[in-house]
């Protein structure tokens, strides 16, 4: 876990969970935050598996889903058949379920889930990764170890990827565009796909287009919601990290992007149109 970039409290509580596991954990922390790949080294680290060895693990399940849609009861009907095969590997924990994106489990889903993270098999981990700890039921929050992940220290952030040989202006220029993400930093320096990388070419065509141009846009992305409030979430990490050395104008035009982009979220968040509140969004900076 040492070549992980974590905030020294995050550090803390991986250490804590790792000396003294409990059957279930949860990873809470934003899209870019690198859950994936602290699920990944935690599952390592409680399994007692060489670095880079969980990928072709036989005892694994990772649940998933395609982006934006949710994670229905089948999903917990395949974990709980994965619980049902036997393990022939001797250890403390010998068998690992990572659900990624466990917010969007359905509520139907979460239900189900209880019993078995209630009583889990001997020897079982279970990860649940979200983005943030409040998407899921009470009663599924209730069983599982928190591990808040936090935002590193912008130095820690530099640092760490200065180690890595990358230069010094693509470090700044992918900080300003993840906000400071350590998942999402390490996609935009390696050039990989990721979740937030379309949503974060588009939040910097639209920095730079008239309000018209950016209108344009509106209707295609009404029709994807998921992206549009990745799009926002973006803009918000790019004002929240430009505001900080930013004067005059310039501040002005981040605040008024900060703004509008916290609005247009919070309306695609409840009942909002998304036309009207993507049109907003648009003529907002």
């Amino acid at each position: 876990m040492n070549n992980l970039i974590l905030h020294p409290v995050t550090r803390r509580q991986i250490d804590d969970f790792v000396s003294s596991p409990s059957h279930a954990v949860m990873l809470a922390g934003p899209v870019g935050s690198g859950k994936q790949t602290m699920a990944t080294k935690l599952s390592e680290a409680v399994l007692e598996l060489p670095a880079g060895t969980f990928t072709n693990y036989p005892y694994k399940l990772i649940i998933g889903t395609a982006e934006g849609k949710s994670i229905g009861i089948e999903a917990v009907r395949e974990l709980e058949h994965f619980l049902t095969l036997k393990v022939p590997r001797a250890a403390t924990h010998n068998r690992a379920v990572v659900i990624e994106a466990a917010h969007l489990l359905t509520a139907e889903a979460q239900n189900a889930l209880l019993k078995t993270l209630e009583e889990p098999p001997a020897g079982t981990l279970i990860i649940l990764s979200v983005n943030h700890e409040k998407a899921l039921l009470p009663t599924v929050r209730s069983r599982a170890q928190l591990i808040d992940i936090k935002r590193p220290a912008k130095a820690d952030v530099q640092d760490h990827f200065k180690l890595q040989n990358f230069d010094d202006k693509a470090i700044i220029r992918a900080y300003a565009i993840s906000g400071g993400l350590p998942g999402l930093m390490q996609a935009l320096l390696n050039q990989i796909d990721h979740p937030l990388t379309q949503a974060t070419e588009m939040a910097r065509q639209l920095l730079s287009q008239s309000p018209y141009e950016r209108l344009l846009s509106v209707d295609e992305l009404s029709k994807q919601r998921e992206h549009a409030l990745n799009l926002c979430f973006i803009l918000q990490q790019m004002a929240h990290v430009s505001l900080q050395n930013a004067k005059g104008a310039t501040a002005k035009k981040w605040q008024d992007v900060l703004t509008a982009s916290y609005e247009a979220a919070e309306a695609l968040s409840g009942s909002a149109q998304p036309k009207l509140a993507l049109t907003k969004l648009m003529l907002g900076f």
